[in-house]
């Protein structure tokens, strides 16, 4: 990369939908990707220009047929680290950091690592998987970029981790909040006070959560705890791409890293940018990646830019994420989106229980979606319904289920059970 040195951002960091000072290198990664990349070459075939809105826009399903590293050029002997997708909407997508890649994602980390306030005095107790995941090599890279500690704990049962959070001075724990929310059920469960812990941070991601969730699980922590949203995906080499502002509870707004990428909000069926302010897709672009570059690269989330405000970080802001278009489900010509139903469900439900989105289509080909809440109070259920109608235009049937009836999640969570 031709890389920045570390420190707060720059001042010419681009605004999102703005190409700024990365234009000269964009032009150059184009040129490259066709002659490097079989992929680009062929999606690209018979465009001439080398203007970023002139390229087409791709999403992970147009990669089948292209190899295992469909996005690379290059060797798997040149990469320093080979990560792969969850492969729960489709095949696994293998992507591949060269040793350049690796580096410039350490130097990103530094500057996240200063706005968030993480120093050599933390310690991260990091409970995403090993293996082919991106979370947890990141996020180490992260401690790193402190000089914080890492306790690399990964994935294990939450006993285990309320106990280590007792023995340890963990100031810092990755995680999915589904995984937090059962961590703060446990305790709960058990009799055990987390709110004298030392934990002071959560780098949290990999999954949606709703507000209320969020609340829920911040009140059982200490005073001096903050959820810190950490968002990213394989393909942007783990949560680099924005992140939280530190001075918040509870994330309020994502810092989005125009520093290292080029980030576009388009129109989710057409390759048009939405008006400022407007919810559009986030469409990414990597100006300095030589593994497994990304132009104008859907990632199916949702989100709208907070037009003329900057973080503390220096970068432009933008909405926490609606959800995933990938994720919202059509229900009688209604888009139904989990994480609306979720805020209304969380919100209703006592600390701990769970819910399910169950779709099915009955004869004549009518579908319902049924809401299943482990919540015995029937008014209340009630209550919920015409909230959910009234959110979502859609009809939901209520259903109650007996409390811990319903599977909990301590990695992403799957609520939506689509039977049609």
């Amino acid at each position: 990369m031709k890389g920045l040195p570390s420190g707060t951002m720059p001042d010419n960091t681009p605004a999102i939908g703005e190409l700024g000072r990365h234009e000269a290198a964009v032009e150059e990664l184009i040129v490259r990707a066709r002659r490097e990349v079989p992929f680009y070459a062929d999606l690209h075939s018979g465009i001439t220009s080398t203007a970023l809105a002139d390229q087409p826009t791709c999403t992970k399903g147009d990669l089948t047929g292209f190899g295992p590293l469909p996005l690379s050029g290059r060797p798997l002997s040149d990469m320093a680290w080979v990560s792969a997708t969850s492969g729960t909407t489709g095949p696994r997508l293998f992507i591949g950091y060269s040793y350049a890649d690796w580096e410039a994602i350490g130097q990103q980390y530094t500057h996240i690592a200063e706005a968030l306030g993480v120093t050599p005095d933390d310690v991260l107790m990091n409970t995403h998987g090993a293996g082919l995941w991106i979370g947890h090599p990141s996020l180490n890279e992260l401690a790193h970029a402190a000089g914080a500690g890492i306790v690399p704990v990964g994935p294990t049962n939450a006993e285990q981790v309320i106990t280590w959070l007792q023995d340890l001075p963990i100031t810092l724990i990755s995680a999915t909040p589904s995984f937090m929310r059962v961590l703060v059920e446990t305790a709960e469960g058990a009799g055990i006070d987390l709110s004298s812990l030392p934990l002071r941070m959560g780098l949290l991601g990999g999954e949606g959560s709703s507000t209320e969730l969020r609340r829920q699980v911040v009140a059982s922590l200490p005073d001096h705890f903050r959820w810190q949203d950490m968002y990213g995906s394989t393909e942007t080499a783990g949560p680099i791409l924005a992140f939280g502002d530190p001075t918040t509870r509870i994330t309020t707004a994502l810092n989005v890293n125009t520093d290292y990428f080029v980030v576009e909000l388009l129109k989710p069926d057409a390759d048009e940018p939405v008006e400022p302010g407007e919810l559009g897709e986030m469409t990414l672009t990597t100006p300095y990646r030589t593994g497994s570059p990304l132009i104008r690269y859907r990632t199916r989330d949702l989100t709208s830019a907070i037009v003329g405000e900057r973080g503390i970080s220096g970068l432009p802001l933008a909405q926490p994420l609606l959800g995933r278009i990938d994720d919202a489900v059509k229900v009688r010509g209604a888009l139904v989106y989990p994480s609306a139903v979720e805020d209304l469900v969380v919100k209703a439900l006592p600390t701990g229980a769970e819910w399910r989105i169950v779709l099915t289509r009955e004869v004549g080909g009518n579908d319902i979606m049924t809401i299943q809440v482990e919540l015995d109070d029937r008014d209340q259920l009630k209550e919920l319904g015409s909230e959910i109608r009234h959110r979502t235009q859609v009809r939901p049937v209520m259903e109650a289920v007996g409390a811990g009836m319903l599977e909990r999640f301590g990695a992403k969570a799957k609520r939506v059970i689509d039977q049609r």
